[in-house]
């Protein structure tokens, strides 16, 4: 993984953890992992794209 990628989530996870309300948190938590579940399948459905196209 790319280093500044990585800074980059690593700041953002610290600022979720500095997050003071329970809550918010958990809700904040909550839409990161929609979020990037669904990019993950976005992700996986055009790697299955670019697979099938290289069948051809």
């Amino acid at each position: 993984m790319n280093l500044e990628f990585k800074g980059k989530i690593d700041a953002l996870i610290s600022e979720v953890a500095a997050i003071p309300d329970l809550m918010t948190k958990i809700a904040v938590l909550n839409y990161i992992q929609q979020e990037s579940g669904f990019l993950l399948w976005q992700l996986e459905d055009e790697q299955r794209i670019d697979e099938d196209s290289r069948d051809y």
